[in-house]
């Protein structure tokens, strides 16, 4: 509805300045939308509604109606069409909520925590995570690793993935791989076609940003594995 408002708003503007002759000043003014000074009652009480006055008739959004009457107003972008229902109460309309995270979210949690623990500070070790993630001891690589996790994924459940192609890796995920230390995990901050940006930590217990391993040195470490929590 709203954006269907402003469409024809608009069209009344253009209609308004195309001020050529006697006539088109005519036709302008007889399509302007002003504001309604008129007062609004329901049930013999005032109440506040934006309007808009389009030669002497009051306009009104159809929404704003439903709240102050009290029924319900839905819209479905799928027919394009709008659906008015007496039997329901009134509802704000709410914006729909992605299924899950997004890599969007992802991020602004790993900046959030960059900011609290910036590079070179230590973080608090050992972490305890309640959220049954791959790893325990809450120390080095992967207590970082799963404290950046937690942080960006909350308790939702983890899902391993061997051998990862590199488009399935995403901003978030843990990537471990073996190296003569028994392995090492990092934690996605961002992938591109061939670098994948990242953040880690050791046995210093300290938070690192903005490490890079191109592609194709990482596509070839042994015992490659993705940790992500983002739905199948």
């Amino acid at each position: 509805m709203k954006r269907k408002r402003e469409a024809a708003f608009m069209g009344l503007g253009i209609l308004a300045g195309l001020a050529l002759s006697g006539p088109a000043v005519q036709a302008a003014d007889y399509l302007t939308a002003r504001p309604s000074s008129q007062p609004i009652y329901v049930d013999g009480q005032r109440v506040q509604m934006e309007a808009y006055s389009i030669h002497g008739n009051n306009f009104v959004k159809l929404r704003d109606i439903g709240k102050a009457v009290d029924f319900g107003v839905t819209y479905n972008a799928a027919t394009n069409s709008v659906y008015i229902n007496s039997t329901q109460p009134y509802q704000e309309e709410l914006p729909a909520a992605p299924s899950g995270p997004t890599e969007e979210s992802v991020q602004a949690a790993l900046q959030a925590l960059r900011r609290q623990y910036p590079h070179g500070t230590t973080w608090p070790s050992p972490y305890r995570s309640t959220s049954n993630g791959p790893y325990y001891s809450g120390m080095n690589c992967a207590g970082w690793a799963t404290l950046c996790s937690d942080a960006a994924f909350g308790n939702l459940p983890w899902r391993r993935v061997d051998r990862p192609s590199w488009e399935q890796i995403r901003p978030g995920d843990l990537v471990r791989y073996d190296n003569e230390y028994n392995g090492h995990v990092i934690v996605v901050i961002k992938i591109d076609t061939e670098w994948v940006t990242f953040t880690d930590s050791g046995t210093t217990q300290k938070a690192y940003w903005g490490g890079q391993y191109p592609r194709w040195w990482l596509e070839q470490q042994p015992g490659l594995t993705l940790y992500t929590r983002y739905p199948a």
